[in-house]
């Protein structure tokens, strides 16, 4: 990472990234649902829209990842996507009708798909190859600011309505823009790599062929998450529940990664990535089951920490995953293709298919299938992260935080 700029440490920089980031995703990502259908939309219509939203960051996730790779810079995505993320939240604010808020949607993700990646990839720079494994100590400040964020953010919807939810996230967004500006240095490569075919993206899966393995596994398990989390807000709604509910399950969810993502170093130090990741895709896989079984809102909001768990075992190892198999200069392309297939691909599968199986079968069906789709990606993962520097331990380092 480069040097300081006014006189803020590089890790102070990259934990306050990681904190103003996680109050951010605080603020849309357990509401999405609720704020869609406080404008009116069925379940299958949200589904429709999530989907939307989902063919955006398929669409554009990749071409951020080349962009900032190659070009632009990692700093200088990261700030497209906060300060238009925050722009486009404002229009779906306000914005009438079903069409208009597909559109605003599909315009929010174009811009917010490159965020996460970013953060990610001047993450990894600032650790390097010696210290990646410590990914998940930082990754945990975000953890901690989304639960605090999501438990304050669900009393205050509760108290104005939960159509606030979007200017709530875009002051967050134009946190993290000026912070950036603030205190992460520019990144802009000096001079323009040539990747050959498909630039960066084809130089990704010439570096890593095993990454078209990874991706499916990813393919399976995203999709499962997604038709169990962007319905578990309804599920609980439905059940008589409100914001806050909603809002204490994530933040109880976000609080259990915290101590699971600190603890993710260890356990790949201690066994490998793969058997890290596969345990994961089990967590989920279970906790989904009891997801469609359990009828209670308040218990159903409870067991969010089953989604805690597995996303800290999950997100954690695949992005120490990627740093592993590709050089330092892919990193925001290889993390961009993952969001690609994670949060572009399986939302549009989960999600969309989510919503009618919500509507036609109810929650059992959506939950029991969810928790299949989540095993079978396990399984995948298995094999596709069998070389020795992903199945077996990684050699033991101190600790950068």
């Amino acid at each position: 990472m480069s040097a300081p700029r006014f006189g803020i440490r590089p890790a102070v920089a990259v934990q306050v990234l990681f904190i103003l980031f996680g109050m951010a995703i605080a603020a849309f990502f357990p509401f999405l649902s609720l704020f869609l259908d406080g404008k009116g939309l069925t379940a299958g219509q949200i589904g429709v829209a999530i989907a939307g939203m989902a063919v955006a960051r398929l669409l554009f996730s990749p071409l951020w990842g080349h962009l900032a790779d190659t070009t632009i810079g990692r700093r200088a995505a990261l700030q497209i996507g906060t300060l238009g993320g925050a722009v486009a939240a404002l229009a779906l604010f306000a914005v009438q009708g079903y069409a208009g808020v597909v559109v605003a949607a599909f315009a929010l993700a174009s811009v917010a798909a490159t965020i996460g990646p970013n953060v990610d990839a001047i993450a990894l720079e600032y650790l390097g190859d010696a210290r990646m494994s410590d990914y998940g100590r930082i990754r945990g400040w975000e953890s901690l600011s989304y639960a605090a964020t999501c438990l304050l953010v669900g009393f205050v919807l509760q108290q104005v309505g939960v159509r606030w939810a979007m200017p709530i996230f875009a002051l967050a967004g134009f946190a993290v823009f000026a912070w950036s500006s603030a205190a992460i240095a520019s990144d802009r490569p000096e001079h323009k790599t040539e990747h050959g075919r498909l630039g960066a993206v084809g130089a990704v899966f010439r570096e890593a062929p095993r990454f078209w393995v990874f991706l499916l596994a990813t393919l399976f398990v995203w999709t499962g998450f997604n038709a169990a989390w962007n319905f578990i807000g309804l599920k609980i709604a439905q059940g008589g529940g409100g914001t806050l509910l909603i809002g204490l399950g994530a933040a109880l969810g976000g609080l259990v990664e915290v101590p699971v993502m600190r603890m993710s170093s260890r356990f790949a130090k201690r066994y490998g990535l793969r058997p890290v990741y596969v345990a994961g895709c089990v967590v989920y896989a279970f906790g989904f089951l009891l997801w469609g079984l359990v009828q209670d809102p308040t218990i159903v909001s409870v067991l969010t920490v089953f989604e805690g768990a597995g996303f800290a075992l999950l997100f954690t190892t695949a992005v120490v995953v990627i740093g592993r198999m590709l050089p330092h200069t892919l990193y925001s392309t290889g993390q961009s293709l993952a969001g690609t297939v994670g949060f572009g691909i399986a939302p549009i599968v989960g999600a969309g298919i989510g919503g009618w199986v919500f509507d036609r079968f109810g929650t059992v069906t959506l939950y029991l299938g969810a928790s299949v789709l989540a095993l079978i990606g396990g399984v995948v993962a298995w094999g596709a992260l069998s070389s020795p520097a992903l199945a077996h331990p990684v050699p033991d380092v101190d600790a950068v935080l």
